[in-house]
């Protein structure tokens, strides 16, 4: 009995010692993964680098993301620049912005794409289904939300406008964050607003509101057959130059990710429904309207984005689309 018991205590010890090594051995995994400190919008986009991160793509790359979640595109750009974060998530309008004011940003990552075909749109101007709006034209005298002056909700509503002969200054702006366009429309403080994923889904199935589509899209005249970028990955141009292998394991983490919600697109809603606590049935309106296969940032998608700035005025000097773009492969 007593030979039985000193087994037993040994086991035990055993099973200790084999249980602390093995802790041990997950704390060197941990400490040796490389950090990288991501800052972006709360936005749809945001959902495949969560889920990168949650499948464990980015540690088998050797990665471990920080998530910095900030209120508007510019807010991202300057975190970049400022080096609060290696790498962001936005729109693509304010890194242009920052590029041209002679900012060391470059884009290495296309997230999402708009074109003119059949629900390939991720932006619009919304109205309350009661509004009296009923075209863009009608906009004239009215107030418009836009997320920040210099980002893409600025282009949209630019471009849309100005397709319907109404100038940029004929309507009354109000800067507000994303999440809060629902209700500036359902209490009147706007009578219009730009709206993303999955804020428009929301905004749609809303029972004061019923929100509706005035138009559709980042540019008013999008070509069916050319997907254009509409946001990506950001990084300053030394931090990107120097940790090019790192952007690299970001790419091909990240096209991981947006692989599994291309087999079940039901994966991609349920990660909508966890971070942004969406109804199913909200969840089940949300567009997928982003590219499979590379996501390496292209020049040639980037350029009718620049184009449709120098256009209304905004780029005042200009953006080469292949100095804008930092090529990984």
């Amino acid at each position: 009995m007593h030979f039985i018991r000193r087994l037993a205590r040994r086991a035990g010890i055993s099973a200790l010692v084999a249980l602390a090594a093995a802790v041990a051995t997950n704390v060197r995994a941990a400490d040796a993964l490389q950090v990288v400190r991501i800052g972006g919008l709360r936005a749809d986009s945001m959902i495949r680098l969560f889920h990168a991160e949650r499948a464990g793509y980015f540690a088998k790359e050797g990665l471990k993301a920080e998530f910095t979640v900030l209120g508007s595109g510019p807010a991202v750009v300057s975190a970049i620049v400022s080096k609060s974060v290696d790498v962001g998530y936005s729109a693509i309008v304010p890194a242009v912005f920052a590029r041209a004011n002679g900012q060391p940003i470059r884009m290495f990552m296309t997230l999402a794409t708009e074109s003119g075909a059949s629900d390939h749109q991720g932006t619009w101007i919304a109205v309350a289904d009661a509004s009296p709006v009923r075209s863009v034209k009608a906009l004239a005298g009215k107030t418009v939300a836009i997320n920040a002056s210099g980002a893409l909700c600025e282009l949209l509503v630019r471009d849309h406008l100005a397709q319907a002969g109404v100038p940029y200054d004929a309507v009354k702006k109000v800067v507000l964050p994303l999440p809060q366009m629902q209700a500036a429309l359902e209490v009147g403080n706007a009578d219009a607003a730009c709206m993303a994923e999955p804020y428009f889904a929301n905004a749609k199935l809303a029972p004061k509101l019923r929100a509706r589509a005035l138009a559709a899209g980042m540019l008013a005249a999008l070509d069916p057959a050319r997907p254009i970028a509409q946001d990506g990955m950001f990084v300053r141009e030394d931090w990107g130059r120097a940790h090019a292998g790192v952007l690299r394991k970001l790419l091909r983490a990240t096209e991981r990710a947006t692989e599994d919600f291309r087999k079940d697109p039901a994966l991609y809603r349920r990660g909508m429904i966890a971070e942004f606590k969406l109804r199913p049935e909200v969840a089940d309106q949300v567009a997928i309207y982003f590219e499979f296969g590379s996501l390496a940032a292209k020049a040639g998608d980037v350029q009718p984005l620049l184009a449709a700035m120098q256009r209304h005025g905004l780029l005042q000097g200009g953006v080469d689309a292949d100095e804008f773009v930092l090529p990984l492969e």
